[in-house]
C-alpha cells in the first residue's frame, strides 16, 4: 500500500501532467519529459521548472513501478511532496506582477527641478522614479542617473532647484532602464526579464506595469530591482533554471 506521501505526490503528478497535456501542441500519449522539453522553449514557468519536472517524473516511475510484493519500495519524503505542489501549483496558476508590484507609484513630471526629485526619494526610500511630460512616459530617474549627471558637470557648486529633471534624463545612458509588461505577466517572467537584460550587458531598474504593457497606458505599478530576490524566494525555482 502507498502512504499518505506517495498518494499526495502521485496525485500532483497527475495534475500537472494533464496541464503540460492541455497546453501542448504535441500528439497524446507523448512521453512526459518530451512534453516538458518541447513546452520549455516557449513557456517561461515551464522553462523556470523543467529540471524539477524530470525529476518528479523519474521518482514517480520509481514509485509506480518499483514494487515489492505490492509495497512501494521507495516513498518521496516531504520535502519532494511540498516541493511538487508548490511547482503544480506555480504551473496551475502562476503569481503575476500585479499582486506583487508597488501600486501606489510615485512619479515625477520631467518639467520638475532636480531637487524636488531628489526629495521625493530620500523621503519615501526609493531608488527610481518614473518620469512622466507632456508626451507620457518618458523615462526612469535613478539614484544612478542623478549621481552620473552630477560628476559629470565641471562647476563644483551646483543649485539643483534650478535643474529639470528633462536634463538628467537627457544625459542618461542608455536611454532608459525601465521595460513594460502587463498587469496579468508572470511572476517568472518579470524576474527573467531582469536576468535577460543583465546578460545582454543592459541591465534594468524596474519593470512597469501598465494595461498595454506599453508606456501608451496609465501605469498601474512596479517592481524593482530590489524586489528580486523576494520574488525569487516566492518562486522557489529550479536550481538549474
Amino acid at each position: 500500500m502507498m502512504n499518505q506521501n506517495s498518494t499526495q505526490f502521485l496525485e500532483a503528478f497527475v495534475v500537472i501532467e494533464g496541464y503540460l497535456a492541455s497546453i501542448s501542441d504535441l500528439a497524446k500519449g507523448v512521453p512526459f519529459v518530451a512534453q516538458v522539453d518541447s513546452l520549455r522553449l516557449t513557456d517561461q514557468t515551464v522553462q523556470a521548472y523543467a529540471e524539477d519536472l524530470k525529476a518528479f517524473a523519474r521518482l514517480r516511475n520509481v514509485i509506480v513501478h518499483e514494487r515489492g510484493g505490492g509495497t512501494v519500495l521507495a516513498e518521496p519524503n516531504d520535502w519532494a511532496v511540498q516541493r511538487i505542489c508548490h511547482v503544480r501549483d506555480m504551473l496551475i496558476q502562476p503569481p503575476t506582477v500585479s499582486i506583487f508590484a508597488t501600486h501606489h507609484v510615485l512619479t515625477i513630471r520631467s518639467d520638475d527641478h532636480l531637487s524636488a526629485a531628489s526629495r521625493l526619494m530620500y523621503e519615501h526610500h526609493y531608488s527610481q522614479l518614473p518620469v512622466y511630460g507632456s508626451n507620457g512616459y518618458e523615462g526612469l530617474l535613478t539614484i544612478r542617473n542623478i549621481t552620473y549627471w552630477i560628476g559629470a558637470q565641471s562647476s563644483h557648486l551646483l543649485d539643483l532647484s534650478q535643474v529639470r529633471v528633462s536634463a538628467v534624463l537627457k544625459h542618461t545612458e542608455p536611454a532608459d532602464t525601465a521595460l513594460f509588461v502587463k498587469p496579468d505577466a508572470s511572476l517568472v517572467v518579470a524576474l527573467n526579464v531582469f536576468a535577460a537584460q543583465h546578460r545582454r550587458g543592459n541591465p534594468i531598474d524596474a519593470v512597469l506595469i501598465s494595461e498595454s504593457g506599453t508606456p501608451a497606458s496609465p501605469l498601474l505599478g512596479i517592481i524593482a530591482l530590489a524586489d528580486m530576490p523576494a520574488i525569487a524566494e516566492r518562486l522557489r525555482l529550479s536550481q538549474e533554471s
